[in-house]
């Protein structure tokens, strides 16, 4: 086999392999939330759990969008108001409101606040903006439904190593 041909070969399992990868990402179940006024998707593979809002214990000398800590199941989770930690505004907590839970993996262990859940839905339903102009760490994407509506998907990985986030202490 000539250099040419390897290389051409090369580029053709390159494109089959980019292309299988983009057709795997589509159809990512992801979780549809709202954070603040906006909507948010983050993969179902970064969530362990959905429950509602359990009962806080406070703890002192924290950051505001630091809620506390919860138990679920004799595992302590610390608690992140997400839309204060994004936007400084705080979540009205309601029967709507959800917590989710960070998969180990990630590294930390970790329960997020969301103003209410919107369902689980198919990576497929929605269309990449490529022109987004959000350039936060924690935006892995701006896509929109059928509706036209904007949803940002949620890089949890992303924001879990950020040093501000890692901070919780005042």
């Amino acid at each position: 086999m000539t250099i040419n041909a390897m290389s051409e070969r090369q580029s053709s399992l390159t494109e089959q392999i980019n292309k299988r990868v983009q057709e795997t990402s589509a159809t990512i179940p992801v979780l549809g939330i709202t954070i603040g006024e906006d909507r948010w998707l983050i993969p179902m593979s970064n969530i362990s759990e959905i429950l509602p809002v359990p009962k806080i214990t406070p703890v002192f000398l924290t950051q505001p969008w630091f809620l506390g800590v919860i138990n679920v199941r004799g595992n302590v989770y610390g608690l992140c108001d997400l839309s204060h930690y994004l936007d400084n505004t705080s979540t009205c907590i309601s029967a709507k409101t959800r917590v989710f839970l960070t998969i180990p993996r990630l590294g930390v262990s970790y329960a997020m606040l969301a103003g209410s859940v919107l369902g689980i839905r198919n990576l497929m339903e929605f269309v990449p903006q490529s022109d987004h102009e959000d350039k936060r760490p924690v935006v892995a994407g701006i896509y929109k439904d059928r509706q036209d509506r904007l949803w940002r998907m949620l890089n949890l990985p992303a924001l879990l190593q950020l040093e501000s986030f890692q901070r919780a202490g005042s």
